[in-house]
C-alpha cells in the first residue's frame, strides 16, 4: 500500500550523527556497526553513513506503513533486506525526525546484556 510523501521532512547531518554515532547519553542514537550500545540494534556492517542517509530519505518518500502515537508519526520500509523505523515529531505544522533506525533485516544485530543477538528480515514488523 502507498502512503503520503514526506520527502520534504530534511535529513540533518546533526541527525545523522546522531543516528550513527550518538549522543553523550549511551541510550540516545548510536546505531552504526561494532558500537555495541546496549539496546540498540546496528546498520549491516556494509552500510556506511551515505547508505544510512539514503535509506532515511527512501523510508521519507514513500513509507511502507505509517503510523501516529501520540504527537508523532512512525514510517517503515524495507530498504533492500532491512526494515528501517524513521520516527517523526510533529511540531505545529511541521515535522522533523526524532530517530532513525534498523529494525531487522540481513545484517542487523541488537546489543543485549553484552551478546549481539541477529534479527533477520521480519515482513510482519512493517505492519505495526
Amino acid at each position: 500500500m502507498v502512503f503520503e510523501s514526506f520527502a520534504h521532512v530534511p535529513v540533518t547531518e546533526e541527525l545523522l550523527r546522531h543516528v550513527w554515532e550518538g549522543e553523550d547519553d549511551p541510550a540516545k542514537g548510536g546505531h552504526r556497526f561494532g558500537l555495541g550500545r546496549e539496546g540498540k540494534t546496528e546498520f549491516p556492517q556494509e552500510w556506511d553513513l551515505a547508505t544510512v542517509k539514503l535509506a532515511i530519505v527512501a523510508v521519507l518518500e514513500k513509507p511502507q506503513f505509517v503510523g501516529h502515537r501520540g504527537s508523532s508519526v512512525i514510517l517503515k520500509k524495507q530498504v533492500g533486506e532491512v526494515i528501517v523505523e524513521v520516527k517523526l515529531r510533529i511540531i505545529g505544522s511541521t515535522h522533523e525526525i526524532e530517530h532513525a533506525y534498523p529494525i531487522n533485516g540481513a545484517g542487523v544485530f541488537r546489543n543485549q546484556s553484552g551478546l549481539r543477538k541477529y534479527l533477520p528480515l521480519t515482513i510482519q514488523s512493517l505492519e505495526a
